[in-house]
């Protein structure tokens, strides 16, 4: 799969999450973590970069994962086009085994990656949707109850915007990394 198909489909003010998965040459390992540094570095000054985590493996010879997170495809996109990354691809070549593996998340898949944990393939999506409905029925109840008192009297486009900017918010920053940690067991079990 090459990298436009990899992003083919995901539109362009989607936030991403992009796993780039590289083994670094037994004999090079100290300048693969100077390359790995400088281009996480370089990726923070482009517009719309959210942060990097760096995944040492746990046994020698296993691959690094590297993830980066974009506000949108299209700063993604700016960044993996740039004169930078293309300068740090270069080098990454000199102290690489064989090419990198990139997995490019977008949409509720990102839900399911736990802050500073391991880089996880999604859950299966019958997972997920249990998971998801476990979350969004009872905040869907907590919130009509809390919010009714206050926004009965607006037009109902108004209570209904409110409601999922409220919704959409609590299960993004709140609910999901709560029910993810929670769940995480059965979620990635191979079960």
């Amino acid at each position: 799969m090459t990298q436009t198909e990899k992003h083919e489909g995901i539109d362009c003010d989607t936030p991403v999450t992009i796993i780039v998965k590289r083994r670094p040459k037994p004999d090079r390992i100290e300048e693969f973590e100077e390359v790995m540094s400088g281009t996480t570095k370089d990726a923070m000054t482009f517009t719309g970069h959210l942060g990097a985590n760096i995944l040492r493996p746990t046994k020698p010879g296993d691959c690094y994962r590297i993830v980066f997170k974009f506000d949108s495809m299209r700063n993604y996109l700016a960044w993996e086009s740039s004169d930078v990354r293309q300068d740090w691809l270069r080098r990454y070549d000199e102290v690489t085994l064989g090419e990198q593996e990139l997995e490019i998340l977008s949409g509720l898949e990102t839900w399911f990656t736990l802050p500073g944990g391991e880089a996880l393939v999604p859950p299966p999506k019958h997972k997920m949707l249990v998971v998801i409905w476990l979350s969004i029925f009872p905040l869907s109840l907590l919130i009509y109850y809390c919010l009714t008192p206050f926004i009965n009297n607006l037009h109902i486009v108004l209570q209904i915007a409110i409601t999922s900017i409220v919704m959409v918010s609590l299960m993004t920053y709140v609910v999901m990394p709560l029910m993810s940690k929670l769940f995480h067991r059965w979620l990635h079990c191979d079960r």
